[in-house]
């Protein structure tokens, strides 16, 4: 269940990323966008492992966040970048 949890996020923020490119937004706002997008689900690994350093698999917990949080923001900015591949194509 959790890898299902994962790859759902992953593959929701490389569609955000590939969506956030096709909006006539600013860029500020649309980076804004993207950081809300990414945050939720690392910081429910994150904010338990910062609150009580000193609760077990508080370290695994904050890792995983990390991990997450980059994760994150490397699909979304892949999804960016696919769609602005795509855009020049045409």
């Amino acid at each position: 269940m959790p890898q299902i949890l994962t790859a759902l996020y992953l593959i929701a923020m490389l569609a955000a990323g590939w969506r956030l490119f096709g909006l006539g937004w600013s860029r500020g706002v649309k980076i804004a966008t993207a950081v809300a997008l990414i945050l939720p689900f690392p910081l429910l690994m994150l904010l338990p492992a910062l609150i009580e350093p000193a609760r077990p698999f508080a370290d695994l917990l904050r890792a995983m966040g990390l991990t997450l949080l980059l994760c994150g923001a490397l699909c979304l900015g892949g999804g960016w970048s696919a769609a602005k591949m795509r855009a020049r194509r045409r």
